[in-house]
């Protein structure tokens, strides 16, 4: 990158990080199409992850570019209480109504079946933390943000939903930084209360190719901490399969 290029990143990661210099080695955009700016950084010999919110961002939880920021600056600095391991949240700033956070960079290795399993686990500890648990300013976020229904349609006949539960909103592979010691879960953008069974539908059918053997260990280990709703779990499934039934059409 220029030094004009470095600019953008290095006046957000000096706001994130107070009085500390931020003396950026380099920077690599990694957007991925959210409308957010997000930058791979070395900075004085450390990997962070910078993510930049401002206005005209993918706002699926109605928060904002400031409310969403926030909300995932806490969600990192408070969860891994609860069991549900994160990246450490290294600095937030916000600038009008823009707003930063920086990161550590996790560095991954290949996704494997024993993480999804892992993950299940993982969800289940997040489904049972109770907002009562959370920091106020965590939970009032949390408690105002829509949670995610952002697939491309539905089949009918949805049951009804008998409970919410702290929702991750994008529970999949790519938010499932797998490392030698463990998951970390990234993303906490849609955090919000919704269908419990969303996020484990998602971990189990946005992933092509997962076998039915690796569903049921997958479903035993979230079982083995909480209960399942198997109604609800099985219309999120088959929502995710008419999912990808109308993308293969299109493909076609």
């Amino acid at each position: 990158m220029t030094a004009a290029d470095l600019e953008t990143p290095r006046r957000w990661l000096k706001r994130c990080l107070g009085t500390r210099e931020a003396s950026v080695e380099s920077a690599c955009t990694m957007s991925r199409g959210s409308g957010c700016h997000v930058w791979d950084c070395r900075l004085g010999g450390e990997a962070v992850v910078l993510k930049a919110y401002a206005p005209g961002f993918d706002d699926y939880s109605g928060l904002g570019p400031v409310g969403t920021a926030r909300k995932h600056a806490l969600a990192l600095m408070e969860l891994s209480t609860f069991g549900v391991p994160t990246p450490r949240c290294l600095g937030l700033a916000v600038e009008g109504d823009e707003a930063a956070i920086v990161m550590e960079k996790v560095e991954t290795i290949p996704f494997m079946r024993p993480h999804r399993v892992e993950g299940a686990r993982v969800l289940a500890r997040l489904h049972s933390v109770q907002t009562r648990d959370l920091g106020h300013d965590l939970a009032d976020l949390v408690s105002r943000s829509t949670p995610n229904r952002g697939r491309v349609g539905e089949v009918a006949d949805e049951p009804r939903l008998r409970e919410t539960a702290l929702q991750h909103g994008d529970y999949f592979s790519v938010n499932l930084g797998a490392t030698g010691g463990g998951l970390r879960v990234l993303d906490w953008d849609l955090m919000a209360m919704g269908d419990p069974m969303w996020d484990l539908g998602f971990l189990l059918e946005a992933d092509r190719g997962v076998s039915a053997a690796e569903s049921k260990e997958v479903i035993a280990a979230y079982a083995a901490i909480r209960d399942v709703n198997r109604e609800r779990l099985e219309w999120q499934r088959a929502c995710w399969r008419a999912f990808w039934g109308r993308r293969d059409q299109r493909v076609r």
